[in-house]
Parts: C-alpha cells; structure tokens; sequence
C-alpha cells in the first residue's frame, strides 16, 4: 500500500507541475501581446479658432518702430485676420493722443562681429539704460511716476546681420490704458 500511495502522490505531482506549466507558459505568452482598449472616447486635435476683427482705424504713418528717434511718438494697433495676428505701428505728432512717447535712443555696446550677447543680457542691457535715462527726461524717479518705462530691442537676426547690424535699444514711455497728449519731457509726473 505505501508504494501505490507513493506512486498516486507522483503522478498527482506530475499532473499538477504539468497544468502549472502549461497554465504559467499560456500566461507568459498573452501578456506580451497588448491588452485591447474598449474606450468609447477617441482624440481629436482641434486648431483654436480665432475670432476675426475688424482692422482698425488708425491714426498717423505706419512705420517700422526701430527707424524712430528719441522724442518721436508712436501708436501700435493689433487685431486679427482669418486666424492671423496683424500688428502695425504708426509715428504719430506729440502734441496729439498718443500711446508710446521715445525718449532715448542707444546703441548696445557690443563690438564689430561680436555674436548675440542672448535675451536676458539684452533685457538686463535695456532695463538699466532706460530705467538711468528716465529720470532726465520725466525729471521724476521712475517708482514715483505715472509713467511706465518699456524698451524695444533688436532680435538676433538684426543683431548679428552683416550688413544691417541694427544694435539700437529705444527707450519709451506710456501710461497704462491711457492715451497721452503732449510731451513727458520734463512733465514732473
């Protein structure tokens, strides 16, 4: 009697080593094939829409905004046109409403061939000289006055071009959500 038992015990160990095998290997097999997604949602990409506006009627000769000097005054006007942004600027008379006045005029330090010196040493660059500027024009400190101080500077492109090489930083003047009439040289305010 013990062998046969002996014997059921083996052949119950092989069966079930056997099953386990080919159970674990059937496992093994499907769990590299991707499991199917029953998603009801699919993507879309959708291009934002943007509404079209009317152009504006603006006021003054379009110019391009880096050919302006110290004391010229100037408009700017955005809108947008089958989903593309128009932007224009107009040289406008001082004594007239306008948006921006300049007030200084300078040429960033950078030698013959020297490469784009990068955004933030152009920021850093304008933000001091405008900001040493301002007070000489307004004849108010800057964190007393109405005013706001902005600069334009040159991209990389203009920077570095071999022939036009436009290095110029135009310091100017507005005041927040208001049209300005008049000069803020020496303006006290």
């Amino acid at each position: 009697m013990p062998f046969s038992n002996k014997k059921t015990e083996v052949l119950a160990l092989l069966f079930t080593s056997t099953f386990l095998l080919i159970g674990c290997s059937k496992t093994a097999e499907n769990s590299s094939e991707p499991a199917p997604i029953n998603s009801t949602t699919s993507a879309v990409e959708v291009k934002p829409t943007v509404t079209t506006q009317s152009t504006p009627d603006w006021i003054g000769e379009v110019v391009n905004v880096h050919n302006l000097a110290a004391g010229d005054c100037f408009n700017h006007y955005s809108w947008t046109n089958d989903e593309r942004l128009v932007e224009i600027d107009t040289k406008v008379s001082c004594e007239g409403p306008h948006q921006h006045e300049i007030f200084s005029r300078i040429e960033h330090p950078a030698g013959p061939g020297a490469p784009w010196p990068g955004d933030q040493e152009m920021q850093a660059f304008a933000t001091s000289v405008c900001y040493d500027e301002f007070l000489d024009f307004v004849e108010e400190i800057y964190e007393l006055s109405k005013f706001k101080l902005s600069f334009l500077t040159p991209n990389r492109t203009n920077f570095e071009d071999p022939k036009a090489r436009f290095r110029g930083i135009h310091c100017y003047v507005y005041v927040q959500g208001e049209e300005l009439i008049g000069t803020a040289r020496g303006s006290k305010e």
